[in-house]
């Protein structure tokens, strides 16, 4: 009985362990999505630094995540569109948000991911 119960805690410890690296890897791929598709609206079509805010804002709604959690920067413009051949970064920070499964708590805010992407413009006006 000893043995099992020593296997058993071994057991439940590696699944809790997957389960939140499920959830971390679900938002980070959530994010990195949202920040493709933020880089590709300025890149190809252009965009203000609002626009593209606001477009990766409406990505990660879809995904289910709390955006007024998040922090998008970008480099650009709030008046003008970004000048062909220049680069743009765009980098969004937010809460991991699951809970951790050792303790049953929400993991503290201070935890956060961070995904950074960077493209070159290709927008002609």
């Amino acid at each position: 009985m000893i043995e099992f119960l020593i296997v058993f805690a071994l057991w439940i410890a590696i699944f809790v362990t997957f389960i939140s690296m499920f959830f971390l890897n679900n938002l980070q791929g959530s994010m990195v999505n949202a920040v493709n598709l933020g880089l590709e609206r300025a890149a190809i079509v252009g965009g203000t630094t609002t626009e593209v805010r606001n477009l990766i804002k409406d990505q990660l709604k879809h995904t289910g995540v709390d955006t007024g959690l998040f922090t998008i920067t970008g480099s650009g413009s709030e008046a003008s569109r970004v000048a062909y051949g220049q680069y743009i970064t765009i980098s969004i920070t937010g809460p991991r948000q699951f809970t951790d499964w050792s303790s049953g708590h929400p993991v503290a805010k201070s935890e956060t991911v961070t995904v950074t992407k960077t493209i070159m413009s290709q927008y002609l006006p």
